[in-house]
């Protein structure tokens, strides 16, 4: 099917994209109705539960399994049963005791125990694995996975007590693995990536399982006839296919040819296209999860490399004035010169509708926590003239008449870095880039490819980076902002930021804690080490002949079991 008429649209989609689209609905004898068809924005590489690393990944691996506690949103993070059909804190505040089912199995028949999630953080501590959750034993009691109670029942002791839903988060993040298939002096750890269990067939106890996976082109899902959950939880699809489409415009060409039913992250610009074309597209709002901003990196990244390998003679790598981003004042300059709401009328307001999809953000800390989040803070005014004059202040001036500010016989130019993936992005870092040079500020921008973006921001080696963050649903800001952090990208310190979160995270009574967040934002947000742009609500376009879709802040395709095509009744039981 294609939307719209067909004229039209054949001169819209590129005939590689036709070629891929044509590939990409289910299997040849499926009937279309039972099938639904989702393209992934990455390739899937590990779905063993202890090593995916992406969000693709984990939206995969929460169709497979059944989560230890389900989660839910509304204005915070809230826990029911899963796998857990219990759990209860001790008087203390800091021992988390959860009690299992004794009915769920493995495919191959056996039981799910106590066990096999003391395993999974098991292989979570060992660094030969290399998980990606091990900062989860960051909080808890001597970096210790939990003590086996019972064949039903564990403990976790965390070092300290402190917000409980972050504490239930902590122990949600890690998902069982079968210790009986992967316990074994045979089973190198450090080649548990490529394991048949991560890259083949992986195992699950959700209400689908992977009947097939061709690596970097599709995996298919079917109901799980093992599923021993509720009624409610069973598949109403005969399949799910999961198809790999890293290329936007080859996403967006397969929503149009209708060979794909959904696809994450429409520009705002598509989404009007192809709700004109065909009126009974659903365009579903996720909600604000996702932060774009610009970091300011002031710290040279030699030393960086010094302090990261733990070289001799190397000194912590700290903000150095005499670097553009070095100075709060310099950042604070240009953040006054920075069109957030240009932006966001630019890149995130519909033509067709006037609806709006983004807000100016103030700081890490998702709006959707409406309790945490600080609504006080005032956003920096766009004052271009002033932003001049402070720049001026502090000695940029244009004083060979170039056009350009400079200093010291040095021009006021930096190179500001993207993720080439992402149009939308390099859209905005265009519009930036003509902001600044209103102001006599030199941008270069340098669009890259996901993984040597990453890897630059890792390594402290840019002057500037327009990314984005996926915000966490709990508070817990030491990720981002923690002074030793990984991703503290900007290797941002300030003693007043480490004072609150220490106490944030140490505060047991929630308006207490809320209190010390709302103060951490407005620190943090003075200071600028972002200049803040705008949360987007990620627009997910999902084929009109779908029902029961779930799209929300939790994910952009979750509940599949209770996804259907139009009126198909739930089925009456097993």
């Amino acid at each position: 099917m294609l939307r719209g008429r067909p004229e039209e649209s054949l001169r819209r989609i590129p005939l590689l994209a036709l070629a891929l689209a044509a590939c990409t609905r289910g299997d040849p004898d499926a009937a279309a109705g039972d099938t639904l068809t989702i393209a992934l924005p990455s390739d899937v590489r590990d779905l063993l539960p202890v090593l995916y690393a992406s969000t693709t990944e984990g939206n995969v691996v929460s169709a497979l399994q059944m989560p230890l506690l389900e989660p839910s949103f509304d204005c915070d993070l809230k826990f029911k049963p899963g796998l857990a059909r219990e759990w209860r804190f001790s008087e203390d505040g800091r021992t988390l005791t959860v009690d299992l089912r004794g009915d769920v199995t493995w495919p191959d028949g056996t039981p799910v125990t106590a066990d096999d999630v003391r395993f999974a953080w098991t292989l979570v501590a060992d660094p030969k694995v290399k998980s990606p959750r091990a900062d989860s034993l960051g909080r808890l009691q001597g970096g210790k996975g939990p003590r086996v109670v019972s064949p039903t029942t564990l403990e976790w002791t965390f070092a300290a007590a402190y917000d409980r839903t972050a504490m239930l988060a902590v122990v949600a993040g890690v998902l069982p693995v079968p210790r009986h298939l992967l316990d074994s002096p045979t089973v190198d750890r450090a080649s548990l990536r490529g394991h048949p269990l991560d890259v083949q067939s992986p195992v699950g106890t959700g209400p689908w399982k992977l009947t097939s996976w061709e690596q970097g082109a599709r995996i298919v899902l079917e109901p799980n006839e093992r599923f021993v959950g509720p009624d409610e939880l069973r598949p109403k699809l005969d399949r799910v296919v999961l198809q790999s489409l890293p290329d936007y415009r080859g996403r967006v060409a397969a929503l149009e040819a209708g060979s794909v039913d959904v696809v994450e992250g429409l520009a705002v610009e598509d989404a009007d296209r192809l709700v004109a074309a065909d009126p009974t597209l659903q365009l579903r709002r996720r909600g604000w999860r996702a932060v774009e901003y610009v970091a300011w990196n002031g710290v040279d990244p030699e030393d960086w490399k010094r302090r990261a390998v733990g070289s001799a003679g190397a000194r912590p790598a700290e903000a150095n004035p005499h670097r553009l981003f070095g100075d709060r004042e310099v950042r604070r300059a240009l953040g006054t010169a920075l069109d957030t709401q240009g932006l966001i009328g630019s890149l995130l307001t519909s033509a067709r509708t006037g609806e709006v999809y983004g807000r100016p953000a103030v700081g890490t800390i998702t709006p959707a926590l409406c309790r945490v989040h600080n609504d006080g803070i005032v956003p920096l005014p766009f004052a271009p003239e002033d932003a001049r004059a402070r720049l001026a202040e502090l000695g940029w001036a244009d004083t060979n008449n170039d056009g350009w500010l400079d200093k010291d016989g040095q021009p006021f130019r930096f190179t500001l870095l993207t993720n080439a993936a992402w149009p939308r992005r390099t859209r905005a870092a265009e519009l930036i880039d003509a902001q600044l040079a209103a102001i006599g500020v030199d941008v270069v921008v340098e669009p890259l490819a996901p993984v040597t973006f990453y890897e630059r921001l890792k390594a402290r080696d840019f002057d500037a980076a327009l990314s984005s963050w996926s915000a966490s649903l709990y508070v817990d800001p030491s990720p981002i902002w923690g002074e030793d952090s990984e991703y503290n990208f900007t290797t941002y310190r300030n003693p007043r930021v480490a004072e609150l979160l220490a106490r944030g995270l140490s505060e047991t009574n929630a308006d207490a804690a809320n209190a010390v967040w709302k103060d951490l934002q407005t620190e943090i947000y003075a200071d600028q080490p972002y200049a803040f742009l705008y949360w987007t609500d990620e627009i997910v376009g999902v084929d009109g002949r779908f029902q029961g879709a779930t799209v929300d802040v939790l994910g952009g395709w979750r509940d599949l079991h209770a996804w259907r095509v139009g009126d198909v009744p739930p089925p009456a039981g097993p």
